[in-house]
């Protein structure tokens, strides 16, 4: 997963808000943090998926941003894709040009530092504190739509759990807050109004329920800014396994548990993850880091309440050790494992900001290896619409059958030498060319490049073949590209 972790689409504003009204005792506690926060003024061209030589037309936005030690603290999202970032520091005149030093689109989380500008002096950092506490009020700062003058907003802490981050599309702790939301905060620093001192950071909104708005806790930044000390961003650890809770007792029966023991199944485990070669399926994890599991996968937590076990995961470092106990057969173990970056579906669930999509061009055919970018091809409704060819992989670990990357054919170029194929083709996984594997899109390169036959035979799944003339595709293959623009 390195490739989508930077040092150095989706909407760029996200906010947790109700306006304050001016004169207000909480704007006036935080009149002080105003001159700490920035906003960013961001224009984005991400690569274009469908024709994965080519970038999409130049957009711009606005978000948020905070002076910490380390840098300018913000969402990743608002820096996704980025071609130039601006901020407009308090007190100064003109934008001042800023670069993104570390990202980590995991946690919706990115580090900015402006490039060498002496115009910016006199900052005070804001510090981070801990967890907040159940129905503690909260204040947001920063920049939403519809004015330029910086903004405080209120909320209530409602819950603290483990949820599904939009940028990323991977589970990790969030805070939620009861507040409504407005455009152009995202990225700003979310206050205690008890302490006045930095919760989170404000990152999105909720689709499912009116005045739901969510925040990164503090736990995870220092996750983000202990990550990049070494140089490089690892992103968080995960377990790299699928797992099934334990809530039926002739589950738990079934599996040689005794009565005093709760705790998930694992159901399937990801190949050069953490737990690859060290546990196996049907093993039940009891305790994470000490934490007792519980039969629906969570662990006790902050003021008596529970949440799912990864947050014991996320909130460590590549690297770290891990306790963790567990039931084989009826017989208990401990053992303490290491982690490793975060591995999971064969389809990533982290869409690959920043990168040209890989592909190869051969015989008018457009290979492609499949990740998120690529399925919201098919709208909003991705999950629904999908082919089933596309469909089937979702829940595939990475390197089910040493699959490594799902390959396809994204679309057929009409040229002589791929008459009569067309769309019959697109979407399904390719298996073999000339008898090998195709487990990577290198694979399919060197199917191509090193192939002697007389032809190119291409076999998808379900027994669809593909025969393809080499020396045809390769006398074609310079008037197809320019005859589509390919490069």
């Amino acid at each position: 997963m390195q490739s989508n972790f930077r040092l150095f689409h989706l909407p760029l504003a996200f906010l947790i808000s109700i306006t304050i009204l001016p004169g207000s005792a909480i704007a006036a506690d935080l009149n002080w943090a105003s001159k700490s926060v920035v906003k960013l003024f961001v224009t984005q061209q991400s690569w274009n998926v469908s024709q994965p030589w080519s970038k999409s037309r130049a957009r711009q936005g606005t978000c948020t941003g905070f002076f910490i030690k380390q840098g300018i603290l913000t969402n990743a999202h608002c820096v996704a894709d980025a071609t130039y970032i601006e901020i407009e520091v308090p007190g100064v005149a003109d934008k001042i040009e800023t670069r993104a030093i570390a990202v980590n689109h995991q946690i919706d989380l990115a580090l900015l530092q402006p490039i060498n500008d002496p115009r910016i002096t006199n900052i005070s950092f804001i510090e981070l504190d801990d967890l907040p506490d159940l129905r503690e009020k909260v204040v947001t700062v920063g920049y939403p739509s519809g004015g330029r003058q910086v903004s405080y907003t209120e909320g209530v802490v409602s819950r603290i759990d483990v949820m599904r981050y939009v940028h990323s599309n991977i589970a990790a702790p969030l805070v939620q807050t009861d507040a409504s939301i407005n455009s152009g905060n995202s990225g700003g620093p979310v206050f205690s109004d008890k302490t006045g001192s930095c919760l989170g950071v404000a990152t999105q909104k909720s689709t499912a329920g009116e005045g739901q708005g969510y925040f990164i806790p503090t736990s995870i930044i220092r996750q983000f800014l202990t990550d990049l000390k070494d140089g490089q961003v690892n992103g968080i650890p995960s377990l790299s396994a699928f797992f099934q809770t334990l809530e039926n007792p002739a589950a738990r029966q079934q599996l040689k548990m005794n009565d005093k023991q709760s705790g998930i199944r694992i159901r399937n485990i990801t190949k050069s993850g953490t737990l690859d070669n060290v546990l196996q399926q049907n093993d039940v994890l009891l305790s994470i880091d000490g934490k007792t599991i519980l039969n629906d996968g969570r662990v006790p937590f902050h003021q008596s309440g529970r949440i799912w076990l990864s947050y014991h995961v996320a909130t460590k470092q590549v690297g770290d050790k891990l306790k963790l106990t567990y039931v084989r057969d009826g017989e208990t173990h401990e053992i303490e494992v290491t982690l490793k970056p975060f591995r999971l579906a064969l389809i990533p669930r982290l869409p690959k900001y920043d990168q040209q999509t890989k592909y190869y061009v051969a015989g008018g055919l457009l290979f492609i290896a499949v990740e998120q970018r690529y399925l919201w091809n098919w709208g909003r409704n991705w999950l629904k619409n999908l082919p089933i060819g596309l469909k089937s992989y979702l829940s595939t670990p990475y390197g089910e059958q040493d699959l490594e990357q799902l390959i396809v054919i994204s679309e057929v170029f009409d040229a002589s030498v791929n008459k009569g194929y067309s769309a019959d083709v697109e979407n399904i996984r390719v298996k073999n060319i000339n008898g090998k594997h195709i487990l990577h899109l290198n694979d399919i390169i060197d199917a191509f490049e090193n192939n002697t036959e007389d032809f190119y035979l291409i076999e998808l799944e379900g027994n669809i073949n593909i025969a393809l003339n080499r020396a045809q595709t390769q006398a074609e293959d310079k008037t197809i590209r320019t005859r589509y623009n390919i490069h």
